[in-house]
């Protein structure tokens, strides 16, 4: 982790539109904000928050890909969600005193970092930011329910195209195909609750059938469609 100088990185010509604080603070808050926020660069494979650790504050990536994980039994590490640009790290653990998940980048990434007392301090003075927060928390547990719900249901394959899927939505803003998808087969199989041999099977499966190619071990997407017919009987989680 390397920390840069807010000068570098300031709230007001920040291009990560998605951000709570951009959207939802008045230009004078945002000037204030800027100030005392912790800009961090980290590389890949490198942790942003440690499950287990004292809750220090709120992160929101700005430029980067980012997985969430949560231990399990054994000790074992399982992803359970991704993000990216406009993400929030460390919400699940503000009025608790640790975080209950661990924060690890899928590439290099840059990360704005705001201590407890700014946080609740702006929480405190700009109703709007509490309560979008609110609904971001609203989403996430509805998201979070309706995952947990189709997985009781689905199938190896399903699974398989609801994890593909899944990548596509969060780091594919473009809609641009082929897609080259940011985990390797050991993540995948972990955020589908697989194998990493159902997996290299069913993708096996995939790509005979001209849904995905695999290049030097990476998965590209080719063909969104057969993969959503495969989950369309569970819904769309909005």
């Amino acid at each position: 982790m390397i920390k840069s100088n807010n000068k570098d990185n300031d709230c007001n010509t920040c291009l990560t539109d998605d951000c709570f604080i951009k959207q939802y603070c008045d230009s004078d808050s945002l000037t204030l904000l800027n100030e005392l926020k912790n800009i961090s660069f980290y590389k890949e494979n490198q942790y942003i928050a440690y499950e287990g650790n004292p809750v220090m504050g709120l992160f929101f990536i700005q430029k980067g890909k980012v997985k969430i994980t949560s231990t399990g039994i054994e000790n074992k590490q399982h992803l359970v969600r991704l993000s990216k640009p406009g993400g929030i790290i460390g919400h699940r653990g503000l009025g608790g005193e640790r975080y209950p998940i661990s924060a690890i980048t899928l590439e290099e990434s840059t990360v704005c970092f705001f201590d407890n007392d700014t946080i609740y301090q702006s929480f405190m003075n700009n109703p709007k930011l509490t309560f979008e927060l609110m609904m971001y928390y609203s989403k996430e547990l509805r998201k979070s329910e309706a995952k947990t719900k189709s997985q009781a249901q689905m199938n190896v394959r399903e699974k398989v195209a609801d994890a593909l899927l899944s990548c596509d939505t969060v780091f594919n803003n473009e809609k641009m195909y082929p897609f080259q998808v940011p985990l390797n087969r050991s993540n995948l199989a972990d955020f589908a609750g697989i194998n990493t041999e159902q997996l290299s099977r069913i993708l096996s499966e995939f790509k005979k059938e001209n849904v995905i190619s695999v290049i030097k071990n990476t998965i590209v997407i080719i063909n969104t469609e057969s993969l959503q017919s495969l989950i369309k009987p569970f819904g769309t989680i909005e």
